[in-house]
């Protein structure tokens, strides 16, 4: 059977923040490649005529931003630690890990007492990125990439020509689909610590400024969650008195999202939180909410070989914050 080809300069996989990012920035003859119904982690829940993120992210530094075009404010950051700090890192931790880093959430260290957040929700800016791609897009499962032809197969039989990729899929994913370059045992050096993120907005006795947010790291046992992250509501009229407040838990083992959120009530309650009045709670599942690279693979310098080059967190496998992303993006580009 004759399989239908098409060749391109440039492929980029994944439909990320990071690879939207790069594909805004890119005039050569590029292709958009994601996977049916994958989504951005940034991507958030319609609610009130609008979309609400489902992940907390703050920025270092406004610049980073301005690049894009978009702007953000400067608000105060609280950070409140619970008990220990070595029983907090021990919840997120991942094996082989000495000193673990903070999640990409950017839960900064508590020496900050500044942070910023983009003016827009974050789910607003990426249908804004998506908007302002003009590389072509299409929507396809991948069989197989074979690196020495720089042919990737599809689902289907469909074949593409490249001549470089550009990935911010997960890194182990990606490697997983190349084919005839030895990658056995590959997995061994990537590790990953899947979160639970619930979201409830409701109104409680606290005041938080709209200008404000509180971090409260629980480094005590008999806490699940990590951290609770309080902010006030600004989304629209009718729940301008309300806060929207994340709860962060890292999953050592399977649990029910649902059974998860009623228990995130429970340790708010004896954080001294009491929400009422609530509108909306749902929760989210972030496969890979900490990422380890277990050592330098054996396999780092194949792959500088093979002409991917890896962006984003999930692509790099490496935590990274939004500023970073945005950075290590646009410095390979010289337009805007």
């Amino acid at each position: 059977m004759l399989r239908k080809r098409r060749k391109i300069k440039t492929l980029i996989l994944g439909d990320s923040f990071s690879g939207n990012v790069y594909a805004a920035q890119d005039l050569s003859n590029s292709l958009f490649l994601s996977w049916p119904g994958s989504t951005s982690a940034l991507d958030g829940w319609g609610f009130a005529d609008t979309c609400i993120d489902r992940t907390p992210i703050f920025l270092e530094e406004p610049d980073c931003l301005r690049r894009l075009g978009l702007e953000s404010s400067e608000i105060d950051y609280e950070y409140v630690l619970i008990g220990e700090e070595a029983s907090l890192k021990d919840k997120f931790s991942l094996r082989g890990e000495e000193t673990p880093d903070y999640t990409w959430y950017d839960l900064f260290p508590r020496t900050y007492s500044k942070v910023y957040k983009p003016v827009l929700s974050w789910c607003q800016i990426i249908k804004l990125l998506r908007n302002s791609v003009e590389v072509p897009r299409l929507y396809a499962n991948v069989t197989s990439i074979d690196p020495k032809e720089k042919t990737v197969l599809l689902e289907g039989g469909a074949l593409i020509e490249y001549e470089e990729i550009v990935s911010s899929i997960p890194q182990d994913l990606l490697l997983s689909r190349l084919r005839g370059v030895g990658l056995e045992g590959i997995h061994e050096n990537y590790a990953y610590l899947p979160y639970n993120i619930s979201l409830i907005i409701g109104k409680i006795d606290q005041r938080i400024g709209e200008n404000e947010v509180v971090v409260y790291a629980l480094g005590r046992k008999r806490y699940v969650a990590s951290h609770a992250i309080l902010l006030k509501s600004v989304i629209d009229a009718v729940t301008k008195e309300h806060a929207l407040i994340y709860v962060l838990t890292p999953l050592r083992r399977g649990a029910d999202k649902t059974e998860i959120l009623v228990k995130n009530f429970s340790e708010l309650k004896n954080l001294g939180i009491k929400v009422r009045e609530v509108v909306f709670a749902r929760s989210y599942l972030e496969k890979y909410g900490r990422i380890l690279k277990l050592g330098r693979s054996p396999y780092d310098e194949l792959l500088g070989e093979l002409n991917i080059r890896f962006i984003g967190r999930y692509g790099s496998w490496e935590e990274l914050s939004i500023c970073n992303i945005i950075k290590k993006i646009l410095s390979t580009h010289k337009r805007l």
